[in-house]
């Protein structure tokens, strides 16, 4: 069982008794109904996706319809929009998404009947309490590798049940049910739901600061992660990012020696070298102990895209596969939705949208289109919660240097409330670097400045983990208009 934090509080106590939870909540079966609310969100349906293929029986409410709910309702599942508390009557177990909040007339329903009320992480260990989970964390890159390791595992030769946080094209969705004991599946540090888990192996991207509004602190984030890693009970499945500071001397300092690291750092126990990128994708010739033992190559653009991949590459070694098959499936992956997602193009210029919404990660982005960009580029940023932007505002406002065009929308709030002085028009007065800096509050105002500015050859990067998606597709929706 995974060690939880040395100083608990209301947080930690629900960690504890979700764990405790676990042993006494009905097994997942085919007699089992479950009830999901807030089904449509893309961690809460893939592990629909997965239930249902076991054979249980699936309802669920969202407030929107999307295409996750429209999946779900074709594979078979009751889904309604809005709110149903009598969907809640007839399930064995009912589940809820982090967004959902506790004076939901469905989780008072369940409550009232005596149905038990699990969150969408506790669903995942119990899912993982028969199999031996290989868990992805990190602040940035966890739905991409953990994607790159589903497609790669399946091509060694596993058949892992797979759970990932964004759609993979190549896996048909964002989940699907394996035929082995292996659960592949992207961890959640976000409200600490992680530390419910017991991985049988823990590849670990990166730690920075981000969601201390749950933490209260950097200091708690940091143990909350040296914990998930130290579940593991064999180091040599413990497989960490040499390139990220953070993690290298967390790792030092608490787990002396019991792990394995991997990235282009000298130090690295599995290192890439010989690094190559263009607009066709990234290589890299592998090394461990100094030895060349192969070479990886992935056809989507950017040095952090490679790094994840050999993310992979080394737990892949780690657990013995076969490194040929391993490569050829990591190969194979042509990227998630919303990461680095080629869209298609209007007048000419070319539209990428990504989730990107840390300033670790729009920095990387940006790299990957400095890689394929062959004309202007052109970025459309818009900040994802109050809190984070008001954290990393100095980050946020040096990120832009490389871009020709910035244009900035107001904050997706995600639910919070807005922050005095903590705004979209601040950090587009305060970025410096760009050749020019434009604040468009609205959607529809962005895309009246882009309509009027974009120029053929344009690359345009929609940067954010909002809805600012939306405005390349309104473009694309009406090309007859450029």
């Amino acid at each position: 069982m995974a060690v939880l934090l040395s100083h608990p509080d209301k947080r930690m106590e629900e960690i504890v008794e979700n764990r405790k939870k676990i042993t006494h909540l009905p097994m997942l079966e085919k007699s089992l109904s479950l009830h999901f609310i807030g089904i449509g969100g893309i961690g809460m349906s893939g592990l629909a996706k997965v239930c249902l293929e076991m054979g249980c029986q699936i309802s669920g409410t969202d407030n929107r319809e999307n295409d996750q709910t429209h999946e779900l309702r074709r594979m078979g599942a009751h889904i309604r929009t809005g709110i149903h508390t009598d969907l809640v009557e007839d399930a064995g177990l009912a589940v809820y998404s982090t967004a959902v909040p506790v004076d939901h007339p469905e989780r008072l329903r369940a409550e009232e009947l005596g149905v038990p009320l699990i969150r969408r992480g506790t669903l995942l260990a119990l899912l993982a309490a028969n199999r031996k989970l290989l868990g992805v964390a990190g602040t940035h890159g966890k739905t991409t590798t953990s994607s790159m390791m589903a497609l790669g595992y399946r091509s060694a030769g596993l058949d892992p049940t797979i759970v990932v946080g964004g759609y993979v094209p190549e896996l048909g969705g964002n989940a699907s049910l394996g035929g082995d004991r292996f659960l592949v599946a992207e961890t959640d540090e976000s409200d600490g739901s992680f530390l419910e888990l017991d991985p049988h192996l823990a590849l670990v991207t990166n730690v920075e600061d981000d969601h201390l509004e749950h933490y209260g602190d950097r200091q708690r984030l940091q143990e909350a992660f040296l914990h998930f890693i130290s579940a593991v009970e064999n180091p040599r499945y413990r497989i960490l990012c040499a390139d990220c500071p953070t993690l290298m001397e967390l790792a030092s300092n608490e787990l002396e020696g019991g792990y394995v690291t991997y990235g282009f750092s000298e130090e690295a126990h599995i290192r890439g070298v010989d690094i190559r990128a263009d607009s066709t994708g990234s290589s890299c010739r592998v090394l461990r102990g100094g030895d060349t033992v192969g070479h990886l190559h992935i056809r989507v653009p950017g040095r952090h895209m490679l790094q994840n991949a050999l993310g992979v590459y080394a737990s892949g070694l780690q657990l013995g596969l076969s490194i040929e098959k391993l490569g050829y499936g990591l190969s194979e992956y042509r990227g998630t939705r919303r990461r680095f997602e080629v869209l298609g193009a209007w007048n000419d210029a070319t539209l990428i949208d990504d989730y990107a919404h840390h300033p670790t990660e729009i920095r990387a982005t940006l790299q990957a289109l400095d890689q394929k960009a062959e004309g202007r580029r052109v970025a459309v940023f818009q900040p994802h919660r109050y809190s984070r932007l008001e954290q990393l505002f100095e980050e946020f406002s040096a990120c832009f240097e490389s871009v020709d065009l910035l244009i900035v929308s107001e904050v997706y709030s995600a639910g919070e409330a807005p922050r005095e002085g903590i705004n979209s028009e601040a950090l587009a007065k305060k970025i410096e670097g760009p050749g020019q800096v434009i604040y468009a509050p609205g959607l529809d105002e962005v895309e009246v400045e882009l309509r009027g500015r974009l120029q053929p050859g344009d690359t345009v990067l929609f940067l954010g983990a909002g809805n600012i998606n939306q405005v390349a597709l309104r473009l694309l929706e009406n090309k007859e208009e450029a």
